[in-house]
């Protein structure tokens, strides 16, 4: 028996609100060996980070209760007026107006408060604009009146309506010009204020670039300094460089290539889509000098030479086993407009050269969240050897707390909104952290009532929508949802609140040490009371695995009966072959394509498939993996999985 116990972790995106996890994973650290994470966005932060961290302790530099459990207080610390955390992001000369009138509006405050700080910071942004705008109306209005010997009253009233119009002139140029920096100077820095790094060049209070930094952490928690060579996924996998064999850490990154239109994962970004290739100038601008040398030393061999036109300055992405974890976290967190989008270049195999070439288009890669914020269902199978973890972030309008109904009976018990406790009273410390207490709960706990006030809040619940609804349907799934803890999120915390201050940083940091300690509780191999309740615990570990084998047996058993039941329909008269007709079919015969390999296979398909058939014909009544109108009558879990043909998300062979 393993001396350590193991387990996967999942964590949700969200910018600043990453600062919910460095504590919950060094409370996990506590009792596990993480062996599987991944993440999106700020959640692709922690995620590379505990894979570092997971190194340096594999190799026998332990930092999970130093630097990953101190790293809120750091973030926290004041330098030269601002946290950590918020100088963190430094955008470029040429976005630092726009980035001005940014965090200007970020603050949360009275309406009339922030419209003021907004004006201010256009006007300290685009002063000379401003002025010079203004006094190109003023002037000649001011000399024709005295030059036509206007004075007195009738002279203030010109100038009271040249004033006016000088302002109304001044305020129209100084919005061209900020129209300008969206328009032009946001795309001419990869659609980003910050482009994240500055090749280790610190600001005027000695903190990195955000990208910078996080090189610098990870470099630090795997037990190495900023020059050496980074961690890459093939070291954490510790299998060889063989992509097909037993990884010891595997660390999976969400990003978003909106060229195409779909989600991509790390480290597997190529396969079926072609190779990629980066651009040696682009990436000296995002990401530090070890990390370029390291893929431009390490770059693959270019495939398909002979059809694909690759410039002077382009180079093959490494392996994905060479490839650094810092840039699968740079191109999963490439939040839209805050953070430059990362570009990355494949053959275009719609158009072809005169010369029977494709040319190399750029795809533009930006933040795993916009397709999946929490994938949960990264790490998942059948029947699970080891927990996979989930922190997920919600706003502190989610009614957080169990809705139970079973048996006729309804309890409720948990947070509802703004935190306040229902139900039993729970320690202050817990306030706005839940998990399922029983089987039946937790469905809805965590449905979300978007509330929104006018088109803006309208399209922002659109947005949300599109980009949650298939994560938030997965976390109501049995098997899911009692691995999940959720953590509620005030206006003030974390999301675009960079200027978060000291005691809030530490206040959202506290609340994820207890999500660790809940989850580490309820799983423990001798569960004992709930942390949170006080109460026995009742969604064990063993409990978790026989829902999980309950539901996908059920499923199966679907999948099975609509089987059958197309295969036999098919044996009625029609136009068409059966599938039987199909499967026996003589060698060469059409359809020729998936022929099987050799007539032992072809018996075996038959074999097994007629086997399959016949066993499902008697199934039903009480053969059946879900019966009864109630969990005590035998029924399955629900809601009930339904098992279907899906792309697998990824490239990886493994998958």
């Amino acid at each position: 028996m393993a001396d350590r116990l193991q387990c996967d972790l999942v964590m949700r995106g969200g910018i600043t609100s990453g600062i919910v996890y460095p504590r919950a994973i060094a409370k996990l650290a506590e009792t596990y060996d993480f062996r599987s994470i991944g993440g999106t966005s700020a959640g692709a932060i922690a995620a590379a980070a505990t894979a570092a961290a997971a190194l340096g302790r594999r190799n026998g530099k332990d930092h999970f209760q130093t630097e990953i459990r101190k790293l809120p207080e750091t973030l926290a610390e004041l330098r030269t007026g601002k946290t950590v955390l918020e100088r963190l992001f430094q955008p470029e000369p040429q976005t630092q107006r726009l980035f001005g009138v940014l965090m200007a509006g970020l603050g949360r405050e009275a309406m009339s408060h922030k419209v003021a700080k907004i004006i201010t910071a256009v006007f300290l942004g685009y002063w000379s604009y401003l002025t010079v705008g203004f006094l190109l109306v003023l002037l000649p209005f001011l000399g024709l009146a005295m030059l036509i010997g206007i004075s007195g009253a009738a002279f203030g009233l010109i100038v009271a309506l040249a004033a006016t119009l000088a302002l109304l002139v001044a305020v129209l140029v100084a919005g061209y010009e900020m129209a300008r920096d969206i328009i032009k100077r946001l795309p001419e820095n990869n659609y980003g204020l910050c482009s994240g790094s500055r090749n280790g060049v610190p600001d005027e209070a000695g903190i990195l670039p955000l990208t910078d930094w996080l090189h610098e952490f990870c470099q630090t928690v795997a037990g190495r300094n900023s020059q050496d060579p980074p961690v890459t996924f093939g070291e954490l996998w510790d299998n060889g460089g063989d992509q097909n064999a037993p990884r010891d850490i595997e660390l999976v990154l969400m990003t978003t290539n909106i060229t195409r239109g779909i989600s991509q994962r790390l480290p597997f970004l190529e396969g079926s889509w072609g190779q990629l290739f980066f651009k040696k100038e682009e990436f000296e601008e995002l990401f530090p000098a070890p990390v370029l040398e390291w893929m431009r030393a390490h770059s693959a061999e270019i495939r398909h030479e002979e059809t694909v036109e690759v410039p002077e300055g382009y180079l093959p992405l490494p392996a994905p086993e060479d490839l650094p974890i810092l840039l699968g976290a740079r191109m999963s967190l490439s939040f839209p407009f805050l953070l430059s989008a990362v570009p990355l270049y494949a053959a275009d195999v719609t158009r072809r050269r005169g010369d029977g070439k494709f040319e190399l288009q750029r795809c533009w890669f930006s933040d795993g969240g916009l397709t999946s914020n929490f994938p949960i269902h990264f790490f998942d199978a059948p029947l699970p050897s080891r927990p996979t973890f989930g922190i997920n972030l919600v706003p502190e309008t989610v009614a957080l707390g169990d809705v139970v109904e079973d048996e006729g009976k309804r309890s409720v018990r948990g947070l509802e909104e703004g935190g306040a406790p229902i139900g039993p009273r729970i320690d202050a410390r817990w306030k706005n952290i839940y998990m399922p207490s029983t089987n039946s709960s937790g469905i809805g706990a965590t449905a979300r009532f978007n509330k929104f006030i006018g088109i803006i809040g309208f399209f922002s619940a659109l947005f949300d929508t599109a980009r949650n609804w298939g994560d938030t349907e997965l976390m109501a799934m049995p098997g899911y949802r009692d691995r999940i803890v959720h953590v509620g999120l005030s206006k003030n915390e974390g999301g675009l609140n960079l200027k978060m201050d000291r005691d809030v940083i530490v206040r959202v940091a506290e609340r994820g040490e207890r999500a660790g300690e809940l989850l580490a509780d309820r799983f423990s191999p001798e569960p004992g009371s709930d942390p949170q309740t006080g109460e026995p615990i009742a969604l064990t570990w063993d409990n978790h695995r026989w829902v999980r084998y309950r539901s996908i047996m059920a499923a199966l058993e679907e999948l099975a009966k609509r089987f059958r039941a197309a295969w036999l329909k098919s044996e009625e008269p029609t136009w068409w072959r059966s599938y039987m007709d199909l499967a026996d079919r003589e060698p060469g015969s059409p359809p020729k394509s998936y022929p099987f390999g050799n007539l032992r296979q072809r018996a075996f398909a038959l074999d097994t498939t007629k086997g399959m058939v016949n066993s499902v014909e008697d199934w039903g009544g009480d053969l059946t993996f879900d019966r009864g109108e109630s969990s005590k009558e035998g029924r399955s879990p629900r809601p009930k999985p339904v098992l279907r043909s899906v792309p697998p998300g990824s490239n990886d062979p493994r998958a």
